[in-house]
């Protein structure tokens, strides 16, 4: 669904494992490996209602970059990407 030739993260964690911070600490870790690996940028596409996701964007610094509508369930999706 991103931009063709993109690095993408993303994240998915059970209800319980809400809120608790893990989401934001995995995807950090990712990016300072993904970074120390030489990768310029990553984006990250995330359905535009889904505002826990887009909170962690934010969090890790990403910038929305494209709002789009879905292929499949043609919905409002945004893509965020971040400059390592």
């Amino acid at each position: 669904m991103g931009p063709k030739g993109e690095i993408e993260i993303g994240w998915r964690l059970g209800r319980e494992f809400w809120g608790q911070g893990y989401a934001t600490a995995a995807a950090e870790e990712t990016l300072e490996r993904v970074r120390a690996a030489g990768v310029p940028s990553v984006v990250a596409m995330v359905l535009a209602r889904n505002t826990r996701s887009i909170a962690v964007t934010r969090r890790l610094g990403m910038q929305l970059v494209e709002v789009f509508t879905t292929p499949t369930r043609e919905e409002e999706g945004h893509c965020y990407r971040l400059e390592l």
